[in-house]
């Protein structure tokens, strides 16, 4: 996901999926709200 100039990879070690958790912690680092991350 690239939002301005920033690029987020998630890393997934266990290439399976990540916890709501891991990814909601991800999302507000990134200052990315549950609407944008939604619409993708």
């Amino acid at each position: 996901m690239i939002k301005s100039t920033l690029k987020l990879f998630i890393p997934s070690p266990h290439e399976g999926e990540i916890s709501r958790g891991l990814l909601a912690k991800i999302l507000r680092q990134a200052e990315i709200d549950r609407d944008a991350w939604t619409e993708l």
